[in-house]
């Protein structure tokens, strides 16, 4: 599992080396992507943070708060940690196995020329796991509106895998 920084980061510089423009809705959304696939698929989580149900779909909180300040304007700066030892703040980057990386290339490549708001809707599908959360039956109140691996990987099984990640 990594940080879901260092994997946004990852998709970033992906989409600089393919002379792609990314916001921040995209990249939350391939990110989402990459995580219930990776779930269903690998059988294992991408990301260590939890996503949470948002107005516009799934979002990891501490990518959004990396990126707040861009609105919907391309991304052109890095995800940063605190690094507690350093008390400085550096590029959030973790080592990603070369199978892996494979894979989020093959995510961006599926998703990233996909505009934000199409799968920030695709998201919002019913019975989709945001449907579970934001539209919880009888008014049932999920705190902080954790979306549940569980609920990801049963929502990504369900489905048929792009051909490419196979």
């Amino acid at each position: 599992m990594h940080d879901a920084r260092a994997i946004a980061n990852f998709l970033l510089d992906y989409a600089d080396e393919k002379k792609t423009k990314v916001t921040l809705m995209l990249v939350l959304k391939m990110l989402y992507y990459a995580h219930g696939w990776h779930l269903s698929l690998k059988k294992g989580p991408l990301v260590t943070q939890p996503f949470e149900a948002w107005e516009y779909g799934p979002v990891v909180r501490s990518v959004w708060e990396a990126f707040k300040g861009s609105g919907k304007k391309p991304l052109t700066t890095r995800a940063q940690r605190l690094d507690v030892v350093t008390n400085s703040y550096s590029a959030a980057r973790e080592p990603i196995k070369e199978e892996q990386a494979e894979f989020l290339r093959q995510i961006f490549d599926a998703y990233g020329h996909v505009d934000a708001f199409d799968l920030s809707n695709s998201t919002h599908v019913e019975g989709s796991p945001w449907d579970v959360v934001w539209n919880a039956p009888n008014g049932a109140i999920n705190v902080g509106m954790k979306i549940h691996n569980d609920e990801i990987r049963k929502w990504f099984s369900g489905k048929r895998a792009p051909s490419f990640l196979h």
